[in-house]
């Protein structure tokens, strides 16, 4: 286990100046990342060597914000999480140009298997994000693992100031949204069976209207998807019911 008084990632020796760069909102692009990333990379520790095992993966996260993937059994990512849990994940928006003047967000921990309990909902939400997914979720072998978070580090791009923030600056609060929680599958369904409607909101968040689908709900905001592209739109002000909600998406479309 790991020792709790030693960092995940070690700090930087030299201080890195306020006034040198530009702020930017730490948090709320680290969370922006971690919701809008279709693919991440993937290291392990492979159990002979001992050297990093890094592997390209497709990245769905849980309505609290903890990020899970998929793994086939016999992939050697999965062989070295079992005999070592402790993994890292990089997420950026790749394939949008210069990677080093995006955000980036790296993130140290431990896989957790999920039970069979849990594996029927999480592939529900995966193939939510992934549709073509269903080809091979349902193979004999399938296996998801939810990311236990112990370090984070982002990188806001040229001029952007690092900032320490934390796992639970990652995670979105479900306190008292039980009532959202509840109906928010049904309010899915409706809102993604309104011609058009999920693209306006697509187009809300920053994205070029097309075939979008919403693909969950929490009471920070809406998480879209389209076959090429996932998008985040951000409430105004918390919800926790249907009342609210409903008046967060007008607020939005105006």
């Amino acid at each position: 286990m790991h020792n709790s008084k030693i960092p995940v990632i070690t700090p930087r020796n030299a201080k890195i100046e306020a006034a040198a760069g530009a702020p930017f909102e730490a948090i709320r692009v680290a969370r922006d990342v971690l919701l809008t990333s279709r693919t991440c990379g993937l290291a392990t520790l492979d159990p002979a060597s001992g050297y990093p095992y890094n592997t390209a993966t497709n990245i769905a996260v849980e309505p609290d914000g903890t990020p899970f993937f998929f793994a086939a059994r016999l992939a050697l990512h999965a062989r070295n999480i079992e005999a070592d849990p402790r993994i890292s994940l990089v997420l950026a928006p790749f394939n949008k140009g210069d990677a080093l003047t995006l955000p980036r967000l790296t993130l140290v921990g431990r896989a957790e298997l999920m039970s069979d309990a849990e594996t029927p909902l999480a592939k529900a939400r995966y193939i939510a994000r992934y549709p073509k997914a269903k080809l091979y979720l349902g193979l004999p072998d399938t296996q998801l693992y939810r990311m236990r978070i112990d370090g984070v580090q982002i990188n806001g791009g040229p001029a952007r100031n690092a900032s320490n923030i934390t796992a639970d600056d990652l995670r979105t609060d479900l306190s008292g949204a039980d009532s959202l929680i509840a109906a928010v599958d049904d309010e899915i369904s409706r809102i993604n069976a309104i011609k058009g409607q999920a693209s306006r909101l697509a187009v809300m968040a920053g994205r070029k209207p097309g075939a979008w689908k919403v693909t969950s709900i929490d009471p920070d905001g809406v998480n879209l998807a389209s076959l090429q592209d996932l998008a985040r739109l951000w409430f105004a002000e918390r919800v926790t019911d249907l009342n609210q909600l409903a008046k967060a998406l007008n607020q939005s479309s105006n």
